[in-house]
């Protein structure tokens, strides 16, 4: 009578096994981290369109209204008052994003029967994503929770290809006020130098003056892909207007 002998992997076959299971994983994983971030890029865009659907909406009820526009001014001239004895939005020069939301939302007074934001749709939620964190508190909102920079002193005659949103890993400081003749293939440097998230230096996302979504990768972030092969000029149409200053969540970003 015989006896079955019971016998496991040994340590080679254990080893071999390991290490393909290391190669398979290696060869997967840029496969996998780049699916990772344009699921996070498609959300974030989302969030970001809802904002500019939100600023839209609230201004095409305002104007009949004779309220200003609640884009953020910059540089452009604010009248006194248009809120009719109460201090608007529209009266009021932001220096940060941050700032200008905190406002938007009425962010101090959340969760008081006081609240009212100046936007239907919008609330902090809409900033955060793809690393960056939802603020819960009061008061004004932390840098660390806002991932947008926003285009101030914008116009409805602008170019519908400008970009009015932009994820704050993008240094709006690279863009540009005018374009003469076709756009260059110059290409952004500063992707992902000041913030890690949302999306390093490997990608961001715009939204552009007439709604449109650019979700791009770090080899499209050259102006000829941003504004699309259009020229344009943003410091045109208004004396006191001297175009497009960007707003990140702690300063101002200047286009040249």
């Amino acid at each position: 009578m015989t006896t079955a002998t019971k016998q496991g992997f040994t340590l080679v076959e254990l080893l071999v096994v390991i290490g393909i299971l290391g190669i398979l994983s290696g060869a997967l994983f840029p496969a996998i981290s780049n699916a990772v971030m344009k699921a996070n890029m498609t959300s974030v865009g989302t969030r970001g369109r809802d904002i500019f659907v939100a600023i839209t909406g609230a201004n095409t009820e305002r104007e009949p209204l004779g309220l200003g526009s609640v884009w953020p001014k910059v540089n452009s001239d604010v009248p006194s008052d248009t809120g009719g004895g109460e201090k608007d939005i529209a009266d009021t020069k932001y220096s940060s994003s941050c700032k200008y939301f905190t406002d938007l939302y009425d962010g101090t007074r959340a969760g008081s029967t006081e609240h009212s934001p100046y936007v239907a749709g919008f609330d902090y939620s809409k900033l955060a994503g793809a690393g960056v964190k939802v603020y819960a508190g009061k008061g004004e909102l932390p840098e660390e929770n806002n991932m947008w920079c926003i285009a101030g002193d914008v116009r409805d005659e602008m170019e519908d290809i400008l970009p009015v949103l932009v994820t704050r890993n993008f240094d709006c400081a690279e863009l540009k006020q005018k374009i003469t003749g076709t756009p260059d293939s110059t290409q952004i440097t500063t992707l992902g130098n000041k913030y890690p998230a949302p999306f390093s230096n490997k990608g961001f996302v715009m939204v552009r003056k007439g709604g449109a979504i650019f979700n791009g990768t770090k080899k499209y972030a050259r102006l000829n892909v941003i504004y699309q092969n259009q020229a344009f000029d943003t410091t045109a149409g208004s004396t006191a207007n001297k175009g497009i200053t960007y707003l990140g969540p702690s300063s101002e970003q200047k286009p040249n």
